[in-house]
């Protein structure tokens, strides 16, 4: 066991820590730990190599927290307590954000030590190289797909990092795409199949799933009809990694083979997967593992989203619940599928005890409870009721609370909970999204269905919302794609696709959510009270690379 944290050690000098121009300094390799050699010359040292890129990925810096406390604010569905985030908080981004700074530091950090593990992996003729090299792939894959998404152009680096190329530029979109696009390629290639690997670890239909949503990210954009000036679109013919006559293909292309061949499966509820004991179902397809071990804090989810003194953690634990879902996210989920007639009605109302919404079990998305905390809840540390949205409109506790992320033996530092990252009801909505856009809604419906035949199920039977989708409610190709897309948000929210999945559809509809959230603001008169009407948002599609990469790096001048 030594001798493992003595590679992980070393794993992380080798890798520089992070390639920040300004942060990486050149070092010795003390005479006791074990040469770059050694660290990749036999198998147990090629799974610490993959296992100290996980704690990367998944570390406070980018999975953990970072990503979450800067996008979720930023997405424009969220609304957050923390004073530091202020300008993501308002669409405002800029590009001294402290979050901003640590998340690209992390990611790039990621990235390097993918790079050495792929550099010191290939041909080594270990048993494990394949495994070792597929999940490489595949992990930078993802780190790239989400920086592309997130920044536009961005440096890309394939090679470890060295003090003779600090300075590099950006890479088109379509460098980076096709980068991405050949990574998972290779991943589907190489990545083992169900009960060849580590519990818990991507299968190659991860790359699959993955390289889907990458090709539906690029159909979206593409045939989005209003996007931000100076947008350049990735089209089919610019991927020249592979041949591509339609996006939209190749996705179903990509999704029909993880479903038919996947072996995955939805939890027999919704509940099923947000249990305090719920890890890697039948559902999962990219889970990042956490555990209660250690002393540092890595996965702050606990912290950052659930709020003090509920049922759902330990009483008097150290949480925040700083990170709250914005109202109308909750009021278009209950007008929705509620089962309440809220005919003619854009939001619910708020602000006092008669607007306190009770849903009929039998009848109303069970989604809606297991997502949400709301009206009141009732403190474990004194018994005394704590009013949320809807009692109350406007003010610091005037929210939805998240109710997915149940640790009652959270100890302040470390949790139990995982993230997923791709689940398969994820894939049956973008499976239903592509059908949707190539043959329109009669032969889609099947597919979102299955999640909302799920969603309906519970330990005590199945109640009648969300009713299924047909001709007489989802009846037309446009219908069906806003639905989809909202469906999205009902099924997922919490588990941080929201950012991404507001603007892989183009300005045009960034624009619609926001202008349905400022008019909520309106409607609730909390504008200034927390809440914020946002304006100018053709410039937060992205976020800007941050200063301290602008000012250090001397091939970069955004």
């Amino acid at each position: 066991m030594k001798n493992i944290y003595k590679i992980i050690g070393l794993f992380t000098v080798i890798s520089f820590g992070s390639i920040s121009c300004s942060d990486v300094l050149e070092v010795d390799i003390p005479k006791n730990q074990f040469s770059e050699v050694q660290v990749f010359s036999s198998e147990e040292g090629l799974e610490t190599a993959v296992n100290g890129i996980y704690i990367n990925l998944q570390g406070y810096d980018y999975y953990g927290s970072r990503m979450r406390l800067l996008l979720w604010p930023h997405s424009g569905k969220y609304q957050s307590k923390q004073g530091a985030n202020l300008d993501a908080n308002k669409l405002d981004i800029t590009n001294t954000n402290i979050n901003l700074d640590k998340l690209w530091l992390g990611m790039y950090q990621t990235i390097n030590q993918i790079n050495v593990v792929i550099k010191n992996t290939e041909g080594s003729g270990l048993s494990n190289e394949e495994s070792t090299l597929g999940q490489a792939h595949f992990l930078r894959a993802v780190v790239y797909f989400d920086l592309v998404r997130m920044f536009g152009e961005v440096p890309l680096r394939t090679q470890p990092a060295t003090k003779d190329d600090l300075h590099i530029a950006k890479s088109s979109r379509e460098l980076l795409y096709n980068q991405i696009i050949q990574d998972l390629k290779e991943a589907a290639q190489i990545l083992p199949d169900r009960g060849e690997y580590i519990d818990g670890r991507p299968l190659k239909f991860a790359a699959n799933a993955l390289l889907a949503k990458v090709y539906i990210t690029l159909a979206g954009e593409n045939d989005a009809t209003v996007q931000p000036s100076g947008f350049n679109a990735v089209t089919e013919s610019e991927i020249t990694v592979t041949t591509i006559t339609d996006f939209w293909e190749a996705a179903k292309t990509e999704l029909d083979f993880v479903i038919n061949n996947g072996g995955y499966s939805l939890t027999n509820t919704f509940a099923d997967l947000w249990t305090e004991e719920s890890r890697n179902t039948s559902e999962s397809i990219f889970e990042l593992q956490y555990g209660r071990t250690g002393a540092v804090r890595t996965n702050d989810v606990i912290r950052d989203v659930v709020l003090k003194n509920s049922s759902i953690v330990p009483i008097g634990a150290n949480t925040f619940g700083r990170i709250r879902p914005n109202k109308e996210m909750l009021s278009d989920h209950i007008i929705q599928y509620s089962g309440i007639d809220y005919t003619g009605v854009d939001f619910i109302s708020a602000g006092k005890a008669s607007d306190m919404v009770q849903l009929d079990e039998n009848v109303a998305d069970p989604r809606i409870n297991e997502t949400y905390m709301f009206n009141l809840i009732v403190r474990t540390d004194n018994g005394k009721n704590f009013n949320l949205f809807p009692r109350l409109n406007k003010g610091n506790n005037a929210y939805p609370q998240l109710n997915k992320y149940k640790d009652t033996g959270y100890d302040g530092v470390t949790t139990i909970k995982n993230h997923i990252v791709l689940r398969y009801a994820d894939i049956l909505l973008l499976r239903a999204e592509v059908e949707n856009e190539l043959n329109g809604p009669g032969s889609a419906y099947g597919y979102v269905n299955q999640v909302l035949a799920r969603a309906r199920n519970t330990s005590s039977g199945a109640t009648l919302q969300p009713a299924n989708w047909d001709a007489s409610n989802v009846p037309d190709k446009d219908t069906f794609r806003e639905r989809i897309m909202k469906e999205r948000e009902y099924e997922l929210n919490g588990e941080g696709h929201e950012w991404f999945d507001l603007r892989r559809r183009g300005l045009g509809r960034f624009q619609e959510q926001i202008d349905h959230h400022n008019a909520g603001v309106v409607f609730y008169k909390s504008d200034g009270n927390r809440d914020f009407i946002f304006e100018n948002i053709e410039t937060e599609m992205t976020i800007p690379i941050p200063l301290s990469e602008v000012s250090t790096n001397n091939l970069i001048t955004e």
